[in-house]
């Protein structure tokens, strides 16, 4: 983490030297900058002064990740980047005992980036920050700041935790019976959840020609070649799909399926590597399925930061045909400054993939439903009902 904001910090020097005077001078294009290479925007920001040999007057900005600061005094630019991450604590005091401060001690090792801190006893550096308009409610904000931070960072690694854990659970190999449908989809009882319900929106509700049953044996068991003629379709590429297995965490059964995706988005590569978990489960009395994917693209830009999560749900109403729902959305497991428009991006995506798999659907559904015909005419026994 502290080398990567290093390097930001590199290239933004860099490509400040490279800015014309007039520019170089505007603080608040320099803090653009800073906080575009970044991606992040400004919560906060107050006029103060940093404490070195004397008082430089700036602008501190207050973003989610980071305190920054600017002052160009007497064309001496001085700039402070403090990441949260690398604080200690935020307490009041005084300069020359008459002005209200505050000092920003950080943890042991960290030293910021920008101008040299000031040292303490302890071996902690610090940053002094005085001349507030008002200092009181400049600390409580910073405070709030830090701890909105912390608990960020610590629903970060909950939800990396729960990746983990579904990854892991779809990639078990031999060490779990491999059970047959339906008996092994039917649900048993309460266990952690798959997806987010929270960010899905319905993209699809229509009636579809199958079973709930059929609707998973013909088109996603282990012996379907589905998903290789959706995937072959979309012109996708180097597809390995895990076999079914059972998992203690979730209901049902879950699988891993990668492979390589066409991109489309001219913010995108030409394809992207994917990675996608897979849960099924049908209910006792067969009348209903839902089937829950969780994708993770590993090459886009903000790959790393979300999922598009997506359920089908699949409820019986005739004897040939069921009602098909489904929902879709992006979960971000960290913030990011472009995170409206991908969610919309991926849910418009999404919409198009469906539209095609359904084909790919009702088409292959047709073939195994004559493939079944040949047979049963083929075999006189079958046929007569023998």
């Amino acid at each position: 983490m502290v080398l990567l904001e290093q390097m930001l910090v590199d290239v933004y020097l860099q490509i400040n030297k490279a800015l014309p005077w007039f520019i170089r001078n505007l603080g608040l294009c320099n803090i653009f900058l800073i906080f575009f290479l970044m991606r992040q925007v400004v919560d906060h920001s107050y006029s103060c002064a940093l404490e070195r040999s004397f008082l430089y007057h700036g602008r501190m900005y207050v973003s989610t990740w980071h305190i920054c600061f600017h002052s160009n005094v007497f064309s001496k630019q001085i700039k402070v980047i403090i990441p949260f991450g690398d604080i200690h604590e935020i307490k009041r005091s005084q300069h020359a005992f008459i002005n209200p401060a505050i000092t920003i001690i950080l943890r042991l090792g960290a030293g910021g980036h920008g101008v040299p801190p000031l040292g303490s006893p302890d071996g902690r550096v610090r940053y002094m920050f005085a001349s507030f308009w008002n200092r009181n409610h400049t600390l409580r904000a910073l405070q709030r700041a830090v701890k909105n931070f912390r608990a960020m960072i610590e629903a970060e690694k909950q939800e990396r935790a729960q990746s983990a854990l579904r990854a892991h659970s779809s990639s078990i190999r031999g060490s779990r019976k491999q059970l047959q449908i339906p008996e092994d989809l039917v649900q048993t009882g309460n266990f952690q959840a798959f997806i987010k319900e929270e960010v899905l929106v319905s993209i699809y509700n229509d009636v579809f020609p199958c079973t709930a049953e059929q609707f998973f044996a013909d088109l996603f068991t282990d012996d379907s070649k589905f998903i290789e003629e959706y995937r072959s379709e979309r012109k996708d590429s180097n597809l390995n799909m895990g076999p079914w297995h059972v998992a203690e965490e979730y209901d049902g059964q879950v699988r891993e399926i990668t492979f390589r995706s066409i991109c489309r988005s001219p913010m995108c590569p030409p394809d992207t590597a994917m990675t996608e978990w897979q849960h099924v489960v049908l209910s006792a009395d067969k009348t209903s399925l839902v089937f829950e994917t969780v994708q993770q693209a590993h090459d886009v830009p903000f790959g790393s930061f979300f999922e598009v999560h997506c359920r089908w749900s699949a409820k019986l109403i005739s004897e040939y045909s069921c009602m098909l729902d489904i929902r879709v959305g992006a979960h971000f497991k960290k913030w990011c400054i472009m995170q409206s428009k991908i969610k919309t991006g991926a849910v418009e995506e999404y919409k198009k993939e469906v539209a095609m798999m359904l084909d790919v659907a009702r088409a292959y559904l047709q073939k195994v439903k004559a493939s079944s015909q040949d047979v049963a005419e083929s075999n006189p026994l079958t046929a007569e009902g023998i």
